[in-house]
Order: C-alpha cells, then sequence, then structure tokens
C-alpha cells in the first residue's frame, strides 16, 4: 500500500501533518462535498485507521497544527465528540488528483512506515508527557477504557475542572491525566452503585419488585 502527501506540505508543516492534510482532501474529494462545503467529519481513531504509520496522538498534534497554520478549520457537532474538519482559504477546492500516486507528491511504501513509526514513536520528551489534552481526547479516551455510558457527561466535566485550575493539583502540574480520568471514572461508577443501594429497602418491597430491583438495579 502507498500513501501520498504534497512535499511542498510536508516542508512547511511536517510529514504527519501533510500526510494528514492529504487524507482529509482525499474523503472530500471523494465525498463530493456532500455538504455543500469542503468538509469531513471523521474521528482520529477512524484516521489512524486508513494512517497506519501514524499515532492517534501524532494525528491529533497534527490536526492542531493544521488548524493554527489556518489550512482547516475545526467544527463543533453539538454534543458529539467528532469534529468536523473544513479545508480553508485557496485549499477550500481539492485538486482531482489519484490519491495513490501523483505526479510531483512524495509516496510512502508500505515498507518504509516500521521505519518511520520506530523513529517518531521513540521521541519521548518530556513536553510531551505534560501535554495538556482537550476535550475530544478525554472523551475518547474514557470511552476506550470503558465508560461509553458516562463519557459525554464526565468528560466535558473532568476537562473543564482541570482547565479551569490550570491542569494543577496542589500547585504542581499534572504530567499524566489519564490515571485522572480513569480514577474520576472510578469515583463515579462507585458513587453510582452506592446510590442504588442506599435506595435499597427490602421491607418496601414486594416479591416482583424485589425481582425486578436485582435484575434492573
Amino acid at each position: 500500500m502507498r500513501f501520498w502527501f504534497d512535499s511542498e506540505h510536508a516542508q512547511r508543516w511536517g510529514l504527519p501533518a501533510a500526510a494528514v492534510f492529504a487524507h482529509i482532501q482525499y474523503w472530500i474529494e471523494r465525498n463530493g462535498h456532500e455538504t455543500g462545503r469542503p468538509c469531513v467529519t471523521q474521528p482520529v481513531w477512524q484516521m489512524q485507521s486508513y494512517l497506519p504509520f501514524l499515532s492517534e496522538k501524532q494525528i491529533r498534534a497534527a490536526l492542531k497544527k493544521l488548524v493554527e497554520a489556518e489550512a482547516l478549520t475545526r467544527e463543533r457537532n453539538g454534543f458529539d465528540a467528532v469534529y468536523t474538519y473544513c479545508l480553508k482559504g485557496e485549499n477550500g477546492v481539492p485538486k482531482k488528483e489519484n490519491p495513490i500516486v501523483q505526479k510531483g507528491h512524495q509516496e510512502i511504501d508500505k515498507r518504509d512506515i516500521c521505519t518511520y513509526r520506530n523513529n517518531k514513536t521513540e521521541e519521548k520528551t518530556n513536553a510531551r508527557e505534560w501535554e495538556r489534552p482537550n476535550e475530544e481526547e478525554v472523551i475518547e479516551y474514557l470511552q476506550e477504557i470503558g465508560g461509553f455510558d458516562l463519557a459525554h457527561t464526565l468528560g466535558p466535566a473532568f476537562f473543564n475542572y482541570y482547565e479551569a485550575n490550570g491542569w494543577m493539583v496542589n500547585g504542581t502540574p499534572i504530567a499524566k491525566w489519564r490515571p485522572k480520568a480513569r480514577q474520576w471514572l472510578t469515583t463515579e461508577r462507585n458513587r453510582q452503585s452506592n446510590d442504588r443501594q442506599k435506595g435499597f429497602n427490602p421491607k418496601g418491597f414486594t416479591p416482583e419488585g424485589l425481582r425486578d430491583f436485582i435484575d434492573n438495579g
């Protein structure tokens, strides 16, 4: 399998951002501007399935860079955690090009993917350890660890709480936010369980009501 990107974009934004930008251009052209605008709505995990040489973290960083460079705009979809990305300015009309092999474009062969990933995944600096998440990342992480039913309420609450506190705990910056998010999910699960137990009064139940309480909590 081959993946293409514009060499000028790679020089301007770096290879990950160039690959993500080419991916978004391709899907906008393929969908034929279904909304009438050069936009595509696609979660990060799905982008990563099409760009296996990039991690989800690299794709999020690339999207952030493209938005800051004003190559893309990012729009919310109501309460949905998945953003819509639109081409901006002169990038608003994608060129009619073959998404696999294009003249004047760089290509990444599948054989080169492992080398590229190994070089990139080994870059673990202190700056990346202290990276702050956005609300979308928090919601996606809670979903990944089994909190589908709580992610859309607990995720924004977690993000807004720590965002308001500057991602600090007792004056110390939070180095790793994921354990904190996991702790919030566990705490909320325990609270819900305790509330159900407090609401249980065996004297007030009929046999049918008791069976219903056991079956449905």
